[in-house]
């Protein structure tokens, strides 16, 4: 069902959205191929669930190495990848108490933004592109719509990929 504008007019609540701040609604969080840049998973979550609750999904169990940003920064995460033989380049992040990150940690952070930035392109794309920037529907229709647009980003980058080999070939 649509979401209407109009005066006078409320939106219904779905009962799975939730409040974070001052919004109300959903997040979707992407796991990505490094090598291809098609994206291998989606999860989408009440906006009240931290960004670390939805990473541990998007982790196939295949990878060589996980790249996420630092809102993914967990200690445990961190342990339980080396003892599944997965490097961690996941992103550090300041603590309270600290004025700010060590060198290694901002250079570290800096180089591993690059491998990263697929990522945000894709997000990106599904927003601009795709005009996915705001949920428009109530109720399961928002997982489905996240998940055709993942496929359509796939879509997109398959054909690049195609277009590559052809050229080479």
């Amino acid at each position: 069902r649509r979401l209407g504008r109009g005066a006078g007019r409320t939106p219904t609540r779905h009962r799975r959205g939730r409040w974070k701040k001052a919004h109300f609604g959903y997040g979707v969080h992407i796991g990505m191929d490094a090598g291809s840049g098609l994206v291998r998973g989606v999860e989408f979550t009440p906006a009240n669930v931290a960004d670390t609750e939805a990473a541990d999904a998007l982790i196939m169990g295949d990878e060589d190495a996980v790249y996420a940003d630092k809102a993914y920064e967990s200690k445990e995460r961190r342990e339980r990848l080396r003892a599944q033989g997965v490097k961690d380049r996941i992103m550090h992040r300041g603590a309270k108490h600290q004025s700010g990150l060590p060198h290694w940690q901002r250079r570290r952070n800096g180089l591993l933004s690059k491998v990263r930035a697929p990522v945000e392109q894709a997000l990106g794309t599904m927003k601009r592109r795709y005009g996915y920037w705001r949920v428009r529907y109530i109720g399961l229709m928002n997982e489905s719509e996240a998940l055709f647009k993942a496929l359509a980003c796939n879509l997109r980058r398959a054909d690049g990929l195609r277009e590559g080999c052809m050229a080479l070939g």
